[in-house]
């Protein structure tokens, strides 16, 4: 089984003036542990569900076929990190292993970048399903 490192980038257009709120609302717990569909959950080692994240937290988003832990990075005033632990997976271990997500404010709006080992024969269920969750159920309902 060969995996291929992927990096799927998306950017989000937010209007300047909503900028800094939205980025802000990024770096919250609450904005990832509110409003999951159940079964699936964000949980922080912590047990807290609200406040800002610190550097060193640990996380786990979690639920049928979904097992994604790890550790929030660095954070600045322009970027976030995800360091993803190797065992996480989406679907299965064998077909897609998150590795790290990053968020960067740039001047008129938000990238996201998640890097993933995928299993090279299904590349293209990894981009398809990106393409419609981040359409769908991405940030947007933060502007």
């Amino acid at each position: 089984m060969k995996m291929y490192t992927h990096e799927y980038e998306r950017f989000f257009k937010v209007d300047p003036k909503k900028l800094n709120n939205v980025w802000n609302k990024l770096q919250r717990r609450e904005t990832f542990c509110k409003g999951q569909i159940p079964p699936y959950r964000v949980e922080f080692e912590s047990g807290k569900d609200k406040g800002e994240f610190f550097t060193g937290e640990k996380n786990i988003h979690h639920g049928p076929l979904l097992s994604v832990h790890g550790e929030i990075g660095e954070i600045n005033a322009h970027y976030r990190d995800l360091k993803y632990y190797y065992g996480s997976y989406i679907l299965s271990f064998r077909l897609f292993k998150p590795q790290r997500l990053e968020f960067f404010k740039e001047v008129n709006g938000i990238r996201l970048k998640i890097t993933t080992q995928v299993n090279k024969n299904f590349l293209w269920l990894w981009v398809g399903i990106n393409n419609i969750f981040w359409k769908f159920f991405g940030i947007s309902f933060l502007f």
